[in-house]
């Protein structure tokens, strides 16, 4: 009887709680994306990944093109950013280091002698650009067309999300390579926002164009957001210069 009862009771609490989800009401896709790109222009910090799988995408160096292969990114506000990107030059792994703050630029890596040196890579990019509304986030989010809401979701990790899946020019949605990568042609785009927080938690970029006879897996680029308005550290080569 005690097992009986303890059944019954869970069976109970399952259907209250199927119940309540499906009383939840359904935003529409233009909502979220809204939503989502206010909450995210608000943050005063978040971290973020992105990764490359399928064809690959070259970057120059100086030892020759190299094969973009991730990135990890640490934004602080109003307008400063540090990134650690891996490639694959000349067969090696090689990690590089991109500092911004403001419109300054710095670089470290082997063919620096693993200190900090001023050069500006990247002409025209600040961070205030990742959030800006004409530039950043907010632009590449309402860049996005033919909207569908996938439904309600959950990631790998068991994050609650609204999956959304759209359509994209790839200059438009460049914005979500945190200005490292600048992307080409028509995309498809997969979108997970929290379904708590509203915060966009994980993009899905698509290439389909990239697919060849040698190379029959698209340019696929994933790209996590996460750690918002955590402690973070940026370097500052200007008060505490390499020994």
């Amino acid at each position: 009887m005690r097992r009986l009862a303890t059944l019954l009771i869970g069976l109970m609490l399952a259907a209250g709680c199927a119940a309540q989800t499906a009383d939840e009401p359904v935003p529409t896709p233009a909502d979220l994306l809204t939503q989502a790109a206010d909450r995210i222009r608000a943050a005063e910090t978040f971290r973020m990944t992105v990764e490359r799988t399928g064809a690959a995408y070259f970057i120059t160096t100086d030892l020759g093109d190299a094969v973009f292969r991730r990135a990890e990114v640490q934004y602080v506000a109003p307008d400063a950013m540090q990134a650690k990107v891996r490639v694959l030059a000349a067969g090696l792994p090689i990690d590089l280091d991109f500092l911004f703050l403001g419109e300054k630029q710095w670089l470290r890596g082997i063919w620096t002698n693993n200190i900090w040196v001023s050069i500006a890579f990247a002409p025209g990019f600040t961070p205030a650009a990742l959030i800006a509304e004409q530039t950043g986030f907010q632009a590449a989010i309402q860049s996005l067309t033919e909207l569908q809401l996938v439904g309600r979701d959950q990631l790998v990790d068991g994050t609650p999300v609204w999956h959304l899946k759209a359509a994209a020019d790839g200059e438009d949605v460049s914005a979500f390579m945190a200005g490292l990568i600048e992307v080409l042609g028509p995309v498809t785009a997969d979108v997970y926002i929290h379904r708590e927080t509203l915060l966009p938690v994980q993009f899905t970029i698509v290439q389909p164009d990239t697919v060849t006879a040698d190379e029959p897996e698209p340019t696929t680029w994933v790209i996590e957001i996460f750690d918002f308005d955590r402690p973070a550290s940026i370097d500052n080569p200007e008060t505490t210069p390499e020994s």
